[in-house]
């Protein structure tokens, strides 16, 4: 099976959106904002706003690459960004500047 093949399996398609997510979120947190530390914030925010983890987690990364497109999960984007769409626009800003 190719690379591209393998993307299109769901549980590979959940691992990437984590990952991403939690890269995200410590490069706007920080240095010393570890790995466990981002999955909980996106656990937390997954079971407190009764948003599918995955789902937040494309919405997150929907931030940071594609903010004017129309959200495929509205309300984990809306989650997403009231959230993180401050933090992420403000590491943007900073990371420009």
């Amino acid at each position: 099976m190719t690379i591209e093949a393998h993307r299109d399996i769901p549980a590979v398609r959940r691992l990437t959106a984590l990952d991403t997510a939690q890269t995200l979120l410590r490069a706007a947190r920080g240095r010393s904002y570890s790995e466990d530390q981002a999955f909980d914030e996106l656990l937390d925010a997954s079971m407190r706003f009764h948003v599918d983890i995955v789902d937040l987690c494309e919405a997150l990364t929907d931030l940071t690459t594609t903010p004017d497109t129309v959200p495929a999960h509205r309300r984990a984007h809306t989650v997403a960004t009231e959230l993180w769409g401050a933090l992420i626009t403000r590491r943007a800003t900073t990371v420009e500047n």
